[in-house]
């Protein structure tokens, strides 16, 4: 959650922000792309989340971090498919990255599943560094993994990793 320390007022405050988000809602998960009501602030393109995640000093980061990629199942179809996903995971790491999860899911298929969770039972979903079955998340999780941005390589130009 976004929440900030309130000087001489003794409480936690997770105001809304401009973007969209409401009180409460998370800020973002982890360095991953911040996805709103109003939208995904990833308009650049799964290169540009890569390279502005693989920026930060990942090793001053005391725990570690965290950073979901969903990527659209249509991404992963045809002869490049293979070799789009090995160049993306192999740039994001030499360029300084320390932790990646892939996620492959389309908002259709979550919300599917959230209609008719005897239909997928077994779903196995990423969250936040760890996952669970898709029927043991409490409805604000489920609807925030629904809303996260869906990454294709459609608009990408230079996924070949350095060096």
């Amino acid at each position: 959650r976004a929440m900030r320390w309130i000087s001489g007022a003794g409480r936690w405050r997770d105001d809304p922000t401009p973007d969209g988000r409401k009180a409460g809602e998370p800020l973002a998960d982890g360095i991953s792309p911040v996805h709103t009501p109003l939208g995904s602030h990833d308009v650049k393109g799964i290169t540009a989340v890569i390279n502005s995640a693989a920026c930060l000093d990942q090793v001053a980061a005391s725990n570690g971090v965290l950073f979901n990629l969903k990527i659209q199942p249509g991404a992963l179809l045809g002869e490049q498919a293979d070799a789009n996903l090995a160049s993306l995971i192999k740039t994001y790491f030499r360029r300084g990255g320390m932790h990646l999860q892939v996620s492959v899911s389309s908002r259709e298929m979550l919300e599917d599943a959230d209609r008719h969770p005897q239909k997928y039972r077994g779903l196995l979903v990423y969250v936040a560094g760890y996952s669970t079955l898709w029927c043991e998340l409490g409805d604000s999780l489920k609807q925030d993994i629904i809303s996260r941005t869906e990454l294709s390589f459609d608009d990408n130009s230079d996924l070949t990793p350095p060096g």
